[in-house]
Formats: structure tokens, C-alpha cells, sequence
């Protein structure tokens, strides 16, 4: 099975290895970015893409169970001992439980996943039986739930983008007066983007200096929107004359000054 996701998105794929119970790795190219997907019996085992290879040790930093620094000693411990050897020797020296070990890679192999789904094109092939080395740590996570959950993402992403058509409009703070902003439990992503809510900044100017796609500055907006937060500030659009309204609507001033020029000079 190969192809281009511009003609078979990523959603059809999963679930046809959801419901095929397919074995073996699908391999995914875009722009520079590589994915791996790794299956068993149609359940997701393993997942990389680009830096984050799936290790163990990149597993955990991505996870903030361990600091980069930390990541990259237990990395070069890896290449010699392997990720499974490596799991149970933090487990044996108390740093981690064997549930942490799973629900971090669990986390990783859920976000690796949906951000592939996201993705519009890219040449992808799946090489049926190929799986990752003996030395990995291989959780299985049921892609159903995962797709549901990607299906009410992508919906909810094309509502907004019909509420927020445009990004070339400004934002403005709805006015709250009980509201204390120091008390709002709001994301991080959400805080970046209320620091430049001003009536110079379009939403798309503030995307461009937060690096965000469209998509995210727009669920960042929906989410302010819903709170309650932010209103968008909505531009009366510009009359669009006919040349012939254009002609009179000149006539009419020109008799105006006239008449005006006219007082003026009887007084």
C-alpha cells in the first residue's frame, strides 16, 4: 500500500489498518518531515518523526519526566544496553514506575498520531510485517477512540474556519470588569496570544509573530472566544459604486460647494 495523502488522508489510513488488523511500519515524507507508524494486529505500537524517534529517552523529555541534558546521557546508555534494559534500570533505581514508562509512551504515540492525521499531503507507504528493533518498548494503543477523537478535532477546526473566515481582522478585549486576568487558568499558547491583542495587531500579524499555522492561531481565538475573552472586531466592508453612482455621487458634492461658495458670497 502506497500513495499520497492528497488522495487518501491520513484518517482513511488508520482506520484501515484499524480494521484490517494490519501488521508492519507506515512510512510517511513531507516536506522534510518524516513519520514512522509501526502497527500489530491493526493497534498503533510504536511512533517517531524526526527527532522524537520514539526512545525511551526522547520519550520521557517530551513527556518533562526528564530535562534534555538528562535525555541525552540516557540516550548514548541506550545505544549499549537497548531501551528495554534501560527502562528497567530506572525502574530499579526508583526514578520511574513501569506506569509511568507506559503512559508516557502512550502520550507520545497518541500526539505523534494526530499530528500525522493533520497533515494534507506527503508520499506515504506501509511495509507490511516490518516492525521496530527487539530492543524497543512497544505499548499497543486501539486506534478507535484516537480517531473519533481526531474526526471531532478536524470538525471542529473546519467551524472555526468559518467563523473566523478571515484573519486579517483585529481582536479586542470583551469588557469584564469582574473578570481578574491573573486568575484565568489559560494555556500557554493562550497567554502568547492575549500579550498582543491590540487594535494594531491582525490576527494573522500575531500568528506571524508567535510562529503559528493558521490552524493553531484560529483554535487558540476559538478558544479565547468561547471563554469569553476576545470578540473579533469586525470592519464594516468599503461601498462598492457603480461608475455611474460614482459620477453622481461626484455631481452632488460639486453642487454642494457650489451652494456653499454661493452663501458666501451673498453674505
Amino acid at each position: 500500500m502506497k500513495g499520497n495523502l492528497k488522495d487518501f488522508s491520513g484518517t482513511q489510513i488508520l482506520n484501515l489498518v484499524s480494521l484490517a488488523k494490519r501488521t508492519g511500519t507506515l512510512d510517511v515524507r513531507r516536506n522534510g518531515t518524516q513519520a514512522s507508524l509501526s502497527f500489530q494486529d491493526g493497534k498503533l505500537i510504536y511512533a517517531a518523526m524526526d527527532d522524537d524517534d520514539g526512545s525511551l529517552a526522547s520519550v520521557l523529555a517530551r513527556d518533562g519526566r526528564i530535562t534534555r541534558e538528562q535525555a541525552s546521557v540516557l540516550a548514548k546508555r541506550a545505544r549499549k544496553i537497548g531501551d528495554k534494559q534501560l527502562g528497567l534500570l530506572l525502574i530499579q533505581k526508583g526514578y520511574l514506575t513501569r506506569a509511568d514508562i507506559i503512559r508516557s509512551i502512550k502520550k507520545h504515540s497518541a500526539a505523534i498520531v494526530k499530528q500525522f492525521a493533520s497533515w494534507q499531503e506527503g508520499a506515504f507507504a506501509f511495509d507490511p510485517g516490518r516492525l521496530p528493533g527487539d530492543d524497543r518498548i512497544t505499548v499497543p494503543l486501539d486506534l478507535e477512540n484516537i480517531i473519533i477523537e481526531i474526526a471531532r478535532v478536524q470538525k471542529r477546526d473546519e467551524q472555526l474556519e468559518e467563523e473566523i473566515p478571515s484573519l486579517d481582522v483585529s481582536l479586542r478585549f470583551v469588557d469584564r470588569p469582574t473578570v481578574k486576568l491573573q486568575d484565568l487558568k489559560l494555556s500557554r499558547d493562550e497567554w502568547r496570544v492575549m500579550k498582543y491583542i491590540k487594535p494594531e495587531n491582525t490576527i494573522r500579524m500575531i500568528a506571524n509573530r508567535l510562529n503559528m499555522s493558521d490552524r493553531q492561531i484560529r483554535r487558540v481565538v476559538g478558544s479565547l472566544r468561547e471563554a469569553g475573552l476576545i470578540e473579533l472586531v469586525r470592519v464594516r466592508p468599503r461601498e462598492r459604486l457603480t461608475p455611474e453612482q460614482r459620477k453622481e455621487k461626484r455631481a452632488i458634492v460639486h453642487r454642494l460647494i457650489d451652494r456653499i461658495q454661493g452663501i458666501g458670497v451673498a453674505e
